[in-house]
């Protein structure tokens, strides 16, 4: 007879006839595991996305108008349209076109450029840095900002700091970036000659023009990062832990910098996530603006002139980095709040 020993405090994996119990298969124990199932929701999430992408992508283009009649001119004859629809793979069935789209869009191959006579991607990619460089300053100092502003008006007890902050919020939520711009275009760089206004070789031109686009990207952040902080906190304030800490004579401002602010984290990484893709698309304006060589000038030139493979790789490009951001949101979550972690 065969005895089943299991470890000391431990049940025997045995079935009622006295048999091994069958282990669940190999791919139901990972999935079972959080981090593995975590992990993988994310992928299908972002191939999912990127198919959608592609697939708007695909159809917008083929309505935006013949790309044969953008590279031929006006003068071509119908014999060269349809040679060049011919090299661009424009006469062969919609599917097979659809098809070879998306699978060449996964290997970052969007063709060359109909203007540039290169690398779609490539000329995208090269761009990207300085479309980076200038989101993630941009980031960078909205939370210095508004961070501080909401926690001098959580403490405040002054109703004209209140209705100050309250201007500061609902305007600079309000106001069009491409107002806020030109604003502080004509101010600073018309009237007082403080900055350069235009930036046609980045940073590297003159490191003072990076300075108006960085404060006209960041606005928006700074006034919901202060909304978002001063309603927090003022929740926080009321808690029972912040009022027992309070009586026993611990400063306010060591307070709410140590324990107070913790539960705001999780909404002020909502909005960072939200606010870098409302940079994507408000850097498009901003760019064009100032003239930053960055992905938003090369999208705005590719749709002037019609050159779909630049426009197809920077819409893609910029795809993939909102959903990279919101996967690498989800992994702060998961850090910042331990039953997100545990899958309560």
């Amino acid at each position: 007879m065969t005895l089943n020993v299991a470890p000391m405090g431990t049940a025997p994996a045995t079935t009622r006839g006295g048999d091994r119990a069958p282990q669940a298969p190999v791919w139901s124990r990972l999935l079972s595991h959080g981090v593995v199932r975590f992990a993988v929701r994310s992928v299908v999430r972002l191939v999912l996305v990127a198919v959608g992408v592609l697939t708007l992508l695909f159809v917008l283009l083929r309505i935006a108008g013949d790309p044969a009649k953008a590279l031929a001119g006006q003068d071509a004859t119908p014999a060269d349209l349809a040679r060049i629809r011919t090299d661009l793979g424009l006469d062969r069935p919609i599917m097979t076109q659809y098809w070879e789209f998306v699978s060449r869009a996964f290997l970052f191959d969007f063709g060359d450029s109909y203007r540039l006579n290169s690398d779609a991607m490539a000329e995208v990619l090269h761009r990207l840095p300085a479309t980076l460089g200038l989101i993630l300053a941009a980031l960078a100092l909205a939370p210095l900002i508004g961070i501080p502003l909401g926690m001098i008006a959580a403490l405040a007890r002054s109703r004209i700091y209140d209705k100050l902050m309250d201007v500061i919020v609902v305007g600079g939520q309000a106001i069009p970036v491409f107002a806020v711009a030109v604003l502080l275009v004509y101010l600073f760089g018309v009237q007082l000659r403080w900055v350069p206004t235009l930036a046609t070789a980045g940073f590297a031109s003159d490191p003072r023009a990076i300075i108006l686009p960085i404060l006209v990207l960041a606005i928006h952040p700074i006034s919901r990062i202060l909304e978002v902080t001063r309603a927090g906190l003022a929740d926080s304030m009321q808690e029972d832990f912040v009022r027992t800490a309070l009586s026993k004579g611990v400063p306010p401002a060591r307070l709410v910098t140590r324990h107070a602010i913790r539960p705001v984290l999780n909404s002020l990484i909502t909005v960072l996530g939200v606010d870098f893709a409302g940079m994507l698309s408000g850097g498009v304006v901003v760019e064009f603006i100032f003239v930053w060589p960055g992905l938003g000038h090369v999208l705005i030139s590719g749709v002037s002139n019609r050159d779909y493979p630049v426009v197809g790789a920077a819409t893609f490009v910029a795809a993939v980095l909102v959903v990279v951001v919101n996967l690498v949101i989800d992994i702060a979550y998961r850090q910042l709040d331990p039953r997100i972690r545990k899958g309560r």
